[in-house]
């Protein structure tokens, strides 16, 4: 078995790297080749331990779960991963950097799918670690010209947006959240916001929005009135947005009718987008098919690199 350390993860993998396998994951549950579980959560006092689970056949043809508890001092992540052919235990990856490099990615599949074509500005609300990811994974899906950024602490908006001109973006701040939306084609929301923010008279016709902050039923960055706007609604996962997507479900029943999965679009079942002027949606929650692409992907560089610890595992097998 190979233990895997958070900066081997970075150096393994690339957001490039990321969409393609998360794009495989995608295709292979439209296509019946993998199996998804919806978040588990046992909470006590001061501590819950969250648990994705999944199976993917393919070329990956690994079983796993990701794995992390939050506590008042952080939270730790883990994937654990399992060779369908062997039945071995191949890995346990730390994955706090792999979860921002797929949720990352799974914003870069959608918007591949399901914004217009000539989308070529950004707008983003947060400026945090998951903030960046999604920029760093959708700058490579998007011919971008500028990337707005608004954050409610004006200084990490100043350092994000310094950030993305580093990167070689042109980059401004915006001062509220309707001047943050005004003019994007993307919009991604990526942020611990309790409340919603996002409303109906921010988003433009043919805006395509990702929203990422938020997978507890009783948390929203959209609110209703917005939603409501979508003619196409993607998520990762149906059965796991009628769980914790607060988002859609604050928005009532007459949203699930216009609800998807992203599978579906990627495989061409569904359409992404029914014209230029449509308003789409991808509600990301985050998902273990996500996750165990990307962990395949990262034990298979390891291997072939000579990365992470041997550690013998002695569980029972006959």
């Amino acid at each position: 078995m190979l233990l895997i350390r958070e900066f081997e993860v970075d150096e393994l993998v690339s957001f490039d790297d990321a969409i393609r396998a998360v794009e495989d994951g995608f295709r292979l549950l439209g296509s019946g080749g993998a199996v998804n579980l919806p978040r588990r959560r046992a909470i006590a006092s001061g501590a819950v331990l969250h648990v994705l689970q999944g199976i993917v056949l393919g070329d990956y043809k690994v079983a796993g779960l990701k794995t992390y508890l939050s506590t008042r001092y952080g939270t730790r992540f883990v994937v654990v991963l399992f060779s369908l052919d062997s039945g071995e235990l191949l890995a346990v990856i730390e994955a706090d950097r792999l979860g921002q490099l797929r949720t990352g990615a799974a914003s870069a599949v959608a918007t591949k799918y399901m914004a217009r074509r000539d989308s070529s500005v950004l707008g983003i609300v947060g400026a945090g670690v998951q903030a960046r990811a999604q920029f760093e994974a959708l700058s490579r899906v998007l011919n971008l010209r500028l990337v707005k950024v608004f954050s409610r602490t004006r200084g990490h908006a100043e350092e994000f947006a310094s950030f993305i001109r580093s990167r070689g973006f042109d980059a401004v701040v915006a001062g509220d959240y309707g001047e943050v939306c005004k003019g994007v084609d993307v919009l991604v929301t990526a942020t611990n916001s309790r409340d919603p923010f996002i409303r109906s008279n921010h988003i433009a016709p043919g805006m395509h929005i990702n929203a990422i902050g938020s997978n507890w039923a009783n948390r929203a960055e959209l609110a209703p009135d917005a939603v409501l706007r979508a003619d196409v609604i993607a998520v990762d996962d149906v059965g796991q947005a009628r769980e914790e997507a607060g988002d859609l479900i604050m928005a009532g029943d007459a949203v699930w009718s216009r609800v998807v999965p992203l599978a579906d679009v990627v495989v061409g079942r569904v359409r992404g987008r029914q014209g230029d002027d449509s308003v789409t949606i991808f509600k990301s929650l985050g998902i273990a098919v996500e996750d165990l692409v990307l962990a395949k992907l990262i034990y298979d560089r390891a291997v072939r690199e000579r990365r992470g610890v041997e550690v013998e595992f002695r569980g029972v097998f006959r």
